[in-house]
């Protein structure tokens, strides 16, 4: 067998532009452009256009994981609302604050419910963006699938593109329940 001949694995900067498109992207006010090469190893440039408001291009730019370093390769994303990069809010925010954030950010995308706040440890507060039950694949190269695809749970590659605290402030991203587990808790 040949080099060539060897399966072949996605390159981590492709991997994580496909979780950005398909997470992020899955919003009818959101696109996410195409991977951007820098020149002699700058690294690579994901460009994400917001085209509903200011307020949600910022409050997206907030919660995204903006740099990425996957080993030795940096993975910048920028969000644009009307033709201008969006800077992230430079305020603190509570927890609180946090989940009007996310509503701000992801209300019109189709795998986020709501977010909200409950304490990690009794001095840690947490904000768990919820989402739901579904997987996102894309082809990927992963040679553990006999179709070669990517499959995750949405709030797992909402993890990987999120930020994991903001302030101090952990984010979690979580799976929707059941309405079946709801009521048996309830009993």
């Amino acid at each position: 067998m040949t080099q060539s001949d060897l399966p072949q694995l996605s390159p981590p900067q492709y991997t994580y532009f496909n979780e950005l498109k398909y997470s992020i992207g899955n919003d009818p006010m959101v696109q996410v452009l195409n991977l951007i090469e820098f020149p002699q190893d700058g690294g690579y440039l994901i460009p994400i256009i917001v085209f509903s408001s200011r307020k949600k291009a910022r409050a997206l730019a907030t919660i995204l994981n903006l740099q990425k370093e996957l080993g030795n390769i940096t993975v910048n994303a920028i969000v644009i609302y009307d033709k201008s990069i969006v800077r992230p809010y430079g305020r603190n925010f509570t927890a609180e604050g946090l989940v009007d954030l996310f509503d701000d950010a992801l209300s019109s995308n189709r795998y986020f419910k709501f977010a909200e706040t409950k304490l990690f440890s009794p001095d840690t507060p947490s904000v768990y963006p919820v989402f739901t039950k579904s997987v996102i694949q894309f082809f990927n190269d992963d040679i553990s699938d006999l179709y070669n695809n990517f499959n995750e749970v949405a709030a797992f590659v909402f993890r990987d593109v999120l930020r994991d605290e903001i302030n101090g402030i952990l984010i979690n991203p979580s799976t929707e329940m059941d309405s079946s587990a709801t009521e048996q808790e309830a009993e």
